[in-house]
């Protein structure tokens, strides 16, 4: 049969010329891609092995606590220092693979031009909000939660600005799906009011979407420092509420991810600590949350970690003054700490940002063992130390009385120091 002629054979033939060579490039674009993504995986299996053999290292060095000698200053020392050199491995192991993922990207995206067909007849792909959206009926239902939560611990009905503040504080319930319901911990201690000083809020939280801890991901908080955060938006929280005279920890639940990241298990931990209060207004605030998820001997004060425990903990004095409220002492060198202040006037003060060490997702397991001062330090703590009473036998000040955080169901109340605080102007 002869061939056949004309225009429309011509495009035909040239249309058909096209398809062959977008077929060739999409083969080639195949193969590129296969041994890129093979490539890839064998990377990061590579990786997580490492991973898993520097885990398996510390386990095996936590389990010989005889041989660690922590409760000695050489023992403590050579496991800092075994600490710090398995962190500078698993940061090695992911600046590496983290790399390699850049570059086998990058080769994937200069790979699309093998795939390319133009349909302009098509959507583009549209963005999909992910945010939580609370129904009417649900914020109705948190409201009566706060005002009932406020009245266990108050015996009246939330009324100014400062009073919803820490009502959504004491509300234990949460409301975002990925808890499952599990409640937040929230424990008490009242102080005296400092008139002028408003709210003060502290915030610890997880800068990204999850973290590794050395195998499971852990939820965390993705976001940056926001002064108007949600109670139920961080891993631990302080609130003290200057006008009210109450100090609120909350721990909020821990969640485990499965593997597509939708949420498993959920478990809360319950936060410790106890406070000071001096004769100018200052509270002075220890705090310990450790991770429910994580295993107990790497939170637990009293195990073999000591001072290098994996716990969010930290020592911290809240001094209100003028110019409003400074903070100073000392903390765990992850997360990332916000403080705020509310002041009566409606208006609110950043007091403190102090980012986390790392925002790497090994952040946890590299910065919780170690502890960095804020403001002025350990010499904040100077006037709880030896603002007590004499202690005839040896004539030297006896530290200002501690008490312990406790439900809020029956909060223990501070006692009151020598002097009042009174009021400090805003």
């Amino acid at each position: 049969m002869p061939a056949e002629t004309g225009a429309h054979a011509d495009a035909a033939r040239a249309r058909e010329t096209v398809l062959v060579r977008r077929l060739e490039a999409s083969i080639q674009a195949d193969r590129a891609f296969a041994a890129t993504m093979g490539g890839a995986y064998r990377t990061v299996l590579a990786g997580r092995k490492r991973l898993d053999d520097i885990e398996a290292e510390i386990r095996m060095a936590v389990a010989d606590q005889r041989a660690l000698a922590l409760d000695t200053p050489a023992g403590a020392r050579q496991f800092q220092r075994f600490l710090t050199a398995k962190t500078r491995d698993i940061l090695t192991v992911v600046d590496d693979t983290a790399a390699d993922s850049a570059r086998r990207a990058a080769l994937l995206r200069s790979l699309g031009g093998g795939y390319a067909v133009e349909d302009r007849r098509k959507p583009g792909i549209q963005a999909v909000d992910h945010t939580f959206k609370q129904a009417p009926g649900a914020e109705d239902e948190r409201r009566r939660n706060q005002i009932d939560a406020f009245k266990q611990v108050f015996h009246r009905v939330p009324v100014s600005a400062s009073d919803w503040t820490t009502a959504a504080a004491l509300d234990a319930h949460t409301y975002d799906p990925r808890f499952q319901g599990v409640d937040s911990e929230v424990r008490v201690a009242r102080i005296e009011p400092v008139p002028g000083q408003g709210v003060v809020r502290a915030s610890q939280w997880i800068e990204q979407p999850w973290v590794d801890r050395l195998g499971p991901h852990d939820a965390g908080n993705d976001r940056g420092p926001n002064s108007r955060f949600n109670p139920e938006d961080t891993k631990v929280t302080t609130y003290i509420d200057y006008d009210n005279g109450v100090v609120v920890m909350r721990q909020n639940p821990s969640v485990e991810l499965n593997r597509d990241g939708s949420a498993g298990q959920v478990k809360v931990g319950v936060p410790q600590g106890n406070i000071t209060q001096a004769p100018d207004g200052s509270v002075r605030i220890k705090y310990d949350a450790g991770n429910p998820l994580a295993p107990s001997a790497t939170t637990d004060p009293r195990g073999p970690f000591g001072s290098h425990r994996l716990s969010v903990n930290g020592d911290l004095v809240f001094t209100p003054g003028p110019g409003g409220v400074h903070v100073d002492g000392t903390r765990t060198d992850y997360p990332s700490l916000e403080v705020y202040q509310d002041l009566p006037n409606g208006s609110t003060r950043t007091v403190l940002i102090d980012p986390a060490q790392s925002g790497r997702m090994y952040g946890p397991l590299s910065n919780l063992p170690f502890h960095h001062e804020v403001g002025i330090g350990g010499k904040a703590f100077a006037p709880f130390d030896h603002g007590g009473s004499w202690n005839p036998r040896f004539d030297v000040r006896t530290p200002l009385p501690v008490t312990e955080f406790g439900p809020t169901a029956a909060p223990p109340s501070v006692p009151p120091s020598s002097g009042n605080p009174g009021g400090v102007p805003a």
